[in-house]
């Protein structure tokens, strides 16, 4: 039995954030489980910056910059899984930065806390769904207008990802797609009004018959390039590259400094997620070749697939 105890820890979940009073903090909420707690606190002044933050034993913390929806606290989940392999739980907090109007698309922040080091990779989803695990994968959704024969139509698509050292990893299960129809819209409108945590089953939405297996679709031409800047404002961060013929070309995740940067992987060409932002930011891209989308126009598209050094 007592070898048992730490195992039965690890797996104990987290419960819905409650509303907590945290030092320098406008609001905050937390929720706590097996000695971790992880905590949202908006910013106390325009100066400051609204924060999630994970505090474990032994004073160990990660934080990071996060985005508020409508100076709600509560709006985040936590769930836990080994996603490396290598006995301690990774965590997945997913924190929601706003909902648009009309569809009301949902934009979450999701962090992968690393369960040995204290660092988290970040990226952005749309409509995450609560099934966003299986096994040691999970499934980053977002959605996308996608210029067909005769229209361009609007898209849930979903891409499977192992977590290894602070980096996301492309699996080999194929890109799902699946076109918003009135019945999907009467499905996805029955699961808002089932969710209790904003949470949409993503996964489930992507088992229909109607949904498309496949990649992503690159860039029709490429122009080749060296990364050779990286500047952050947390939590937005610009690139800077340089192509053949020695001309700066900058990229942004947010499209003030650029058109708006969507690393890939240059092996696999798969699309990293929306706002992918690794462990060690500099470290994955700093130095690396790049193929550069380019539109019809020859301009960059953003699209950078990044090749390993």
């Amino acid at each position: 039995m007592p070898m048992l105890l730490p195992l039965l820890l690890a797996a104990t979940p987290f419960p819905a954030p409650a509303p907590v009073t945290l030092e320098n903090c406008a609001r905050a909420a937390c929720t706590t489980a097996a000695d971790v707690r992880v905590g949202k606190c908006l910013a106390p002044n325009v100066e400051s910056v609204d924060l999630m933050v994970v505090d474990r034993p032994t004073e160990r913390r990660v934080l990071w910059a996060t985005s508020n929806h409508l100076g709600e606290v509560t709006d985040f989940s936590v769930q836990q899984a080994d996603l490396d392999g290598d006995g301690s739980n990774e965590l997945i907090v997913a924190s929601l930065m706003s909902e648009s109007n009309g569809m009301a698309i949902r934009s979450w922040d999701v962090s992968i806390v690393d369960g040995k080091e204290d660092v988290a990779l970040h990226v952005v989803a749309h409509d995450l769904g609560a099934d966003l695990l299986k096994g040691q994968t999970l499934l980053v959704t977002e959605w996308s207008w996608v210029g067909l024969e005769k229209e361009n139509a609007l898209f849930f698509i979903g891409r499977e990802y192992a977590y290894r050292s602070g980096n996301l990893i492309p699996t080999k299960s194929p890109v799902l797609r699946r076109r918003y129809t009135n019945e999907f819209e009467k499905e996805r409108l029955a699961a808002f009004e089932k969710s209790t945590d904003r949470l949409l089953p993503g996964r489930a939405f992507l088992s229909h018959p109607s949904t498309t297996k496949g990649a992503d679709d690159p860039p029709k031409s490429f122009k080749l390039g060296t990364i050779k800047a990286v500047t952050r404002d947390e939590p937005e961060y610009e690139v800077h590259a340089e192509d053949e013929k020695g001309q700066l070309v900058a990229f942004s995740s947010d499209g003030e400094g650029g058109p708006v940067v969507r690393l890939g992987d240059f092996k696999s060409k798969r699309l990293f997620p929306l706002r992918y932002w690794p462990k060690d930011l500099e470290g994955a891209l700093l130095g690396h070749f790049v193929s550069m989308g380019l539109s019809s126009e020859g301009q960059p598209t953003g699209v950078m697939f990044v090749q390993e050094k």
